[in-house]
């Protein structure tokens, strides 16, 4: 093992040696233009003026933090602005306050000015670097990192509870095209003390340098799906099978920490996890598997027999047919939504989209009540389509407009709040907040 660790640490060097030669010390986030600082009016069309109530002239797309009606912005100088949703109104929110944290990730320091709030004793932060805020770092261009709430069960290897120290937990994405997407998969974790000093979380201590010269980044993996998940002693994430980047369309393995593992200091937990979710429900984990038939089925292991269940089985591809929002799961052919957890179902009517449309957004409220589609389509450019589960009554709006939608959030009162950029290159957006 010794001899294993000096040849990476040679192996770094020299990529990092190499490194510096290349780095330009650039970064493009999503290969977008500068970001405009006012609106183009015009963009907004009496076509679809009745989509929504409010039209906010905030010109960068709403994000999600931890709290269901509160979202932010955050510029590509790393400014962020937190705004709350009430009654389908949108106000700017103050932060409670800002502070700088240092993380060492393959033996360079990043930094990052974290700005945060505070919601009924929880936490939620965030921060931008790149190399151009600061550009002695070489061989990260960027990195997006969350401050978040500790696991509040976790101990780690000294029997130490960090949620009762006080710490939080330091969260990094280091892939920059999912700068304005919710769904990030951070590669990088740090337990963070109330002096804002940072410290590994879970082990390192086996994990692979590539040819970039940078720590792999499939060697640990959470996302912000499976936080809540986590409420026992040990803590489940993924992590890549066979040291190779995880990919959409790939497996990876749920681990827990604590133990010895075969090539990281933690369980394999349940292997060839199809997707990076994972549902703790009634003291089991569910989760999806591919049968390399064409089909793949819903799972539940139940760690005190060591037993795996199948619950479902579904045709076609999970990352290609299907789309899944927090416990939920379209089908993207038949329109049928079902919650994962309790098996209810739902059909979608799909008249709306016409033949051959392409169904690629789905967000759901977190009560379950409302869910949006949208569909392009040959036709008109786009179908964006909110369906209340309780009562199917659905509302349907049809321009080109809604083939420009950025992102979607629905809250549980029916609130929709509406992204869209203003061109396909441009880093411009408008927010339509909308009531059904």
């Amino acid at each position: 093992m010794k001899k294993y660790k000096v040849i990476l640490t040679l192996l770094f060097v020299v990529l990092l040696a190499a490194a510096a030669v290349v780095v330009s010390g650039i970064v493009d986030i999503n290969g977008r233009e500068p970001e405009e600082t006012t609106n183009n009016e015009t963009d907004v069309r009496t076509e679809y003026t009745d989509v929504y109530s409010v039209k906010s002239d905030i010109t960068l797309p709403l994000m999600k933090t931890d709290f269901e009606n509160i979202f932010y912005t955050m510029s590509k100088q790393g400014e962020v602005t937190f705004y709350e949703v009430n009654g389908g109104e949108i106000s700017r929110m103050e932060e409670a306050g800002s502070y700088e944290v240092s993380a060492n990730c393959s033996s360079q320091t990043l930094k990052a000015m974290i700005h945060y709030i505070e919601v009924d004793e929880r936490t939620f932060g965030c921060g931008l670097f790149t190399n151009i805020l600061y550009p002695d770092v070489l061989i990260y261009d960027y990195a997006f990192f969350k401050v978040t709430d500790m696991f509040m069960n976790y101990r780690n290897t000294n029997g130490v509870n960090l949620y009762n120290n006080g710490m939080k937990l330091l969260l990094i994405d280091v892939d920059s095209s999912r700068f304005y997407v919710d769904e990030k998969i951070y590669s990088e974790a740090f337990a963070l003390n109330e002096n804002h000093e940072t410290s590994l979380f879970l082990s390192n201590d086996q994990r692979v340098v590539g040819m970039d010269a940078k720590e792999k980044t499939d060697y640990k993996m959470f996302t912000d799906d499976i936080l809540d998940q986590n409420n026992s002693t040990n803590v489940l994430f993924f992590s890549s099978r066979y040291y190779v980047d995880y990919s959409e369309s790939g497996f990876a393995d749920i681990f827990t920490s604590g133990g010895s593992g075969t090539n990281i200091d933690n369980v394999r937990y349940i292997i060839d996890v199809d997707s990076l979710h994972f549902w703790n429900y009634e003291d089991e984990i569910y989760f999806f598997r591919d049968n390399d038939d064409g089909t793949f089925t819903l799972k539940a292991y139940n760690p005190s027999s060591g037993e795996t269940r199948s619950l479902e089985t579904f045709s076609g591809t999970l990352s290609e047919d299907y789309i899944i929002k927090y416990e939920y799961i379209l089908n993207k052919a038949s329109g049928e939504v079902m919650n994962i957890l309790t098996g209810d179902k739902y059909q979608l009517d799909y008249s709306v989209f016409g033949e051959g449309a392409e169904i690629d957004m789905f967000d759901i409220s977190k009560n379950g009540k409302f869910c949006s589609v949208r569909g392009k389509t040959a036709s008109s450019g786009a179908v964006f389509s909110v369906t209340n589960l309780e009562t199917y009554s659905k509302t349907s709006y049809e321009n080109e407009v809604f083939g420009e939608i950025a992102s979607v959030n629905l809250l549980g009162d029916g609130t929709a709040l509406i992204s869209v950029s203003t061109g396909e290159n441009s880093a411009s957006f408008y927010q339509l907040v909308a009531k059904f």
